[in-house]
């Protein structure tokens, strides 16, 4: 049931941040350049301060190759994903949100 190894709180809030991001992603934003990213990780630092979050998108190489129009596509959206995951999760301070985009060797 329940593990005695210790679970940070960073790392739960983390999951949570993920978890409500992908959703934001996924259902909610309007900008078709960012439709369908996936959140392949959140870092979120001990004092919940800045979150790094890590974006791929498996499906559509075409965004590897405008990485300044992706970049600017998120620095837009960064007030609205934060807004929305300020009305998601409960904390006293939504951390500052850092996008990465994953950068992923697709060769077989």
């Amino acid at each position: 049931m329940f593990s005695s190894k210790p679970y940070k709180r960073a790392q739960r809030v983390s999951d949570n941040i993920r978890r409500e991001i992908a959703n934001i992603f996924s259902f909610e934003i309007s900008d078709p350049r960012l439709k369908g990213l996936t959140v392949t990780e959140v870092q979120l630092s001990d004092d919940l301060s800045y979150a790094k979050i890590f974006l791929s998108n498996y499906l559509n190489q075409e965004l590897y190759e405008d990485q300044d129009n992706l970049t600017k596509a998120l620095e837009n959206s960064k007030s609205f994903v934060k807004k929305k995951l300020g009305q998601n999760i409960k904390l006293k301070k939504i951390p500052e949100l850092l996008f990465f985009i994953d950068q992923q060797d697709n060769q077989v």
